[in-house]
This record gives C-alpha cells, structure tokens and sequence, in this order.
C-alpha cells in the first residue's frame, strides 16, 4: 500500500471542507478506514447531497480511528438534500438486527436524522445507535478479495442488516443509499467472482470495492463522475 499517496488523496478531500484531520497514518488500516470514510461522502456528494463537516474540534477534522471513545467527542459528516439528512460516522456501535441486544462496531454507519447519536455526553450512558436508525454501512479490509472474505463480510450484512440478504418484493431501491459494503485495497480473486455472481443470483444487495485507493485518486483529481459502491448485480 502506498501510504504517502493515499495520505495526499485524504488530505486533497478533507482541505475541501477547510479542515484538516487530526492525524494522518496512526496505522494503515486506520487509513483505510479515513479513505472508506471520504468514499461514502463522495457517495452522497454526487447524489445531490450537500456534505459538511460537524463537529470538527480547533479546525480539525477529529476521526474516530477504533471502538473506544464515544461519538460526540469525534467530528463526523453531514448530508442534506431537501427533507433528507444523515450522518456519516466512523467506528461507530450499532445494536445487532436480530433484537437479541448484540453490539457491533462498523467502520462507516449511515445514520437516518441528527438525534440518533449524541451531540454531547448524555445523562444515561450511550451503548450503540438503534438499529433501525441505520441507513447503510461499510467495513474496510486492506486484503485482496478472496472467498472466505466475501463469506465474512455476508455473515457481518446477517447480523446488522438482514434485510439486505432477502430479495425485494416490489421494484429497485428508492433511496440514494449505498448497499452494505466491503471496500478492499486489493483485487478480485477468480473464485472471488465466482462467489460474487452466486451473490448476484441470489439477490443480495451488498456491494464489493476493490482497488479503492484508484478511486480515491480519481476523487482528488476530480475526475470521480460516478459513485464506486454498485450492487455485485452490476459489476459482474
């Protein structure tokens, strides 16, 4: 992985919205982590959304890099489109889709409104954001995509969105959200392809990224016209 490139492309983005992030290559999966997260701004930027940055901390744009720490102490990102707004946080915990109180902490949420997470230390201890409150999410592997990955990540999508393994019953998606994802640094396997068409033919709407630091080139240089998160139906 090529850390000072990638470093260049996150600090191109963040400069868009006159901060800077705190820190920069704490480790290369907290990088990756900043890039998946400026990925699924970009998402919402080419959608129509106008993205912000809340909560930025003496002009600096405070990621949360790990599972300690609670949200309201870190920046996170806005975007609003007509009546539409949600929240775009890093590390954040969400309560399980199964209603059997189980916890996870996904590298990129999508939260639905701004009162779902709090602003600021609330009088009850805050445990994770409600399940029903999350729009989408991603997770970051620096790894090249191979099939007990993919059997991975699907068992991760079972467990927080379980929805998204079951085919629709009326018509394509009416929200501009991005399916859970898996974004990778490395390339697709054969048998990786294999696995993804089985996806395919089943329905699953989940969405595999690879490569992602080509695109988080494109973004910096501005040539990035299309939003990289596809259903696997698309990309086979």
């Amino acid at each position: 992985m090529n850390v000072a490139e990638i470093e260049k492309e996150l600090k191109a983005f963040i400069n868009k919205h006159s901060v800077q992030f705190e820190h920069l290559a704490v480790r290369e999966t907290a990088l990756l982590e900043l890039g998946a997260l400026t990925m699924a701004t970009e998402h919402y930027r080419l959608a129509g959304y106008t993205v912000t940055v809340e909560n930025a901390i003496n002009g600096l744009f405070v990621a949360k890099l790990s599972s300690r720490g609670y949200p309201y102490n870190f920046s996170w990102f806005k975007c609003v489109k007509g009546d539409e707004l949600y929240e775009i946080h890093s590390n954040l915990s969400v309560m399980g889709g199964h209603k059997d109180d189980a916890v996870y902490v996904v590298d990129v949420a999508v939260v639905v409104g701004d009162d779902k997470v709090p602003k600021a230390k609330p009088k009850q201890k805050w445990v994770a954001l409600d399940n029903k409150a999350l729009a989408t999410f991603a997770e970051v592997k620096k790894l090249v995509v191979y099939p007990m990955l993919l059997a991975q990540f699907i068992g991760i999508v079972h467990e927080i969105t379980p929805s998204k393994l079951k085919k629709l019953k009326h018509g394509p998606p009416a929200d501009n959200h991005f399916p859970p994802s898996l974004i990778t640094l490395g390339y697709l396997t054969a048998t990786s392809s294999k696995a993804l068409k089985g996806f395919a033919k089943r329905k699953f709407r989940v969405c595999v990224v690879h490569n992602f630091d080509m695109y988080l080139s494109q973004m910096r240089r501005g040539e990035a016209s299309k939003s990289p998160f596809v259903m696997v139906q698309t990309i086979l």
